[in-house]
């Protein structure tokens, strides 16, 4: 299951439900919420509407914020394990 398609099982919501707002803010047009995010984020859940992989978010993420590796890796990590705690998405496929 790609991450756009995923959500909870009891009817949780998915990336693919997100409606942006510049790179600050999102509403969830299933639920209704909005949310302020990090432009880290908007860009992150962007890859991921896209149909991106786990190994393939590091890699944008390292060059489109010129960061080291590591921290990339660092940040697709907590942030998708977030998502995945709020039962956005319920796995990256690495």
């Amino acid at each position: 299951m790609s991450a756009a398609q995923a959500g909870q099982a009891n009817g949780g919501n998915s990336v693919s439900s997100f409606r942006f707002y510049g790179d600050q803010f999102i509403l969830d047009t299933v639920s209704g919420n909005f949310y302020r995010v990090t432009p880290t984020a908007s860009f992150i859940l962007r890859a991921l509407i896209d149909g991106k992989r786990q190994d393939e978010l590091v890699n944008v993420v390292e060059q489109h914020f010129k960061i080291d590796r590591a921290r990339a890796l660092r940040d697709v990590e907590m942030f998708t394990s977030e998502l995945r705690s709020l039962g956005i998405i319920e796995n990256v496929v690495s």
